[in-house]
């Protein structure tokens, strides 16, 4: 789960996985009437395979155990780094896809005033063969002004290096 102002209107947001054994991932846009109190809107970002149409970039995978927050891009929004943890409970399909593909995805946090609640995120493949596992982590582990992105799981440890950028890329 992550805290972060989403949609830029100054207000904090939540950003997270639904079921870590099962499908669903959500923005809520923090909203305040004229008395001040606060309510949520859901904004669906993914869920399962019956709404992959609609999910961002039509992309659907379960299992989200691991939900971290970096500015990927360097446009200073954080963006969101999930994916598919393999095989959560073995195979005895307690859980709704355990032989899918082990991804590792980048959501980048697009504010955009066209979109519902103000946003909208942008999927993108890191790698299909790792997950994410109990835990993901954003990092800058060799100092060159990139975030890496670490990853533990069944399948092993995995290092993904990030590039550095010149200039922010929305």
């Amino acid at each position: 789960m992550g805290v972060y102002d989403v949609n830029g209107d100054g207000k904090a947001d939540v950003v997270t996985s639904l079921d870590a054994h099962g499908w669903g991932l959500a923005w809520y846009e923090q909203k305040r009437d004229a008395q001040g109190n606060i309510s949520f809107v859901q904004h669906m970002i993914m869920d399962d395979y019956g709404t992959q149409k609609e999910n961002a970039g039509g992309v659907a995978f379960s299992e989200l155990h691991a939900v971290n927050f970096a500015d990927m891009n360097g446009d200073g929004i954080p963006d969101m780094i999930t994916g598919k943890r393999y095989w959560s409970h073995n195979a005895d399909y307690l859980d709704p896809d355990p032989f899918g593909p082990p991804v590792l995805y980048i959501y980048k946090t697009v504010r955009d005033p066209k979109a519902p609640g103000g946003a909208r995120f942008v999927p993108e493949l890191v790698d299909n063969r790792s997950g994410v596992g109990s835990t993901v982590l954003p990092v800058d582990l060799n100092k060159d002004g990139a975030i890496d992105i670490v990853t533990g799981t069944k399948l092993g440890t995995a290092i993904f290096w990030g590039k550095p950028h010149a200039a922010a890329k929305k």
